[in-house]
């Protein structure tokens, strides 16, 4: 029997961003950590532009690279990569695995691979159901399912530029809806007629009425009879144009979750960090109440995606 490895290295690679951890198997506990190398998308474009060679090769020798600089007594650890490099932009085009997400990872299409230097490469690829697809969140949702109770159904929602909503039945995710809420917010707050009345500013105690009067609009009509409701505050009241931005997001983010405030037994948990969790946990406890929300934050998120890693990694040892 092949001997379990005492650490991994994790590879988170997104579009934008790049991430190694070198993890214990054991406990989970992170012993080394590098950020900032290259996401996917321009590790892509610097390959299209070189206009030759192999795009596995190309991406290897990049990530070997990155390994280089964890400790010596790390560097011939398994490495496990999930996000976008399974992507057609990524390091292989993998097929998408398939749903249900259930708690031995069955659905997941891994791929199996060596570096130069010698390590086992295990590439994740996405989930797919009948009208979405995601990369990434797939595996954080494998590993959330051991935080999230069996008797209680309902929906998980991973907040991001194209948020996923994953219906969860009987202990496993059966399906799930994307949502371009942050990419539609992005494009109206800086290329829209309503760039020049906003201002960004963070969610806090003295200024959540307007994102919670954007909120309730949102989820009651939706939002695109209301959006230009904040160009008219501008020039007819000059609205506060940090308020007017709360309410932008409220808009948003209410159409996002209306159906949810329709539904009087559907259970949800919330998983995501920084300012959009915060966006989404007020939203939630307005529309569906604190009795039927659990939050799990950025560490909870963060381990979630090395345990999915590990149990995948573990199944195709």
């Amino acid at each position: 029997m092949k001997r379990k490895p005492d650490y991994f290295i994790s590879c988170d690679w997104g579009t934008t961003n790049f991430r190694l951890r070198v993890v214990s198997s054991i406990t989970l506990d992170v012993a080394f950590e590098l950020t900032g190398g290259l996401g996917i998308r321009d590790l892509n474009n610097e390959f299209l532009r070189a206009g030759t060679g192999d795009r596995y090769a190309h991406f290897a020798r990049y990530l070997s690279g990155q390994i280089g600089r964890i400790p010596d007594e790390y560097q011939r650890e398994p490495v496990v990569v999930s996000g976008m490099a399974s992507a057609n932009i990524g390091m292989v085009d993998l097929p998408y695995g398939e749903l249900p997400i259930t708690a031995d990872a069955a659905g997941f299409r891994v791929e199996e691979y060596v570096l130069e230097g010698g390590q086992p490469l295990h590439i994740i690829s996405g989930v797919k159901s009948s009208t979405g697809m995601m990369r990434g969140e797939e595996t954080q949702a494998l590993g959330l399912l051991e935080l999230m109770k069996a008797d209680r159904e309902g929906v998980l929602l991973l907040p991001g530029t194209h948020s996923k909503h994953l219906n969860y039945r009987q202990g496993a995710f059966t399906d799930f809806g994307s949502y371009m809420t942050g990419e539609l917010f992005e494009l109206l707050s800086s290329k829209s007629i309503l760039s020049n009345s906003l201002r960004p500013e963070a969610l806090d105690v003295a200024n959540e009425g307007a994102y919670l009067s954007g909120l309730r609009a949102g989820a009651q009509d939706g939002a695109a009879s209301h959006l230009f409701s904040i160009r008219a505050g501008d020039v007819l009241r000059q609205a506060d144009p940090g308020k007017s931005y709360l309410q932008l997001s409220g808009l948003l983010i209410g159409d996002e979750l209306r159906y949810l405030s329709n539904t009087n037994d559907e259970f949800c948990y919330l998983a995501g960090s920084g300012p959009l969790l915060l966006l989404y946990k007020r939203a939630l406890q307005e529309l569906v109440g604190p009795d039927r929300l659990t939050v799990f934050g950025a560490e909870e998120l963060q381990r979630a995606l090395l345990s999915g890693q590990r149990k995948i990694m573990l199944r195709n040892d």
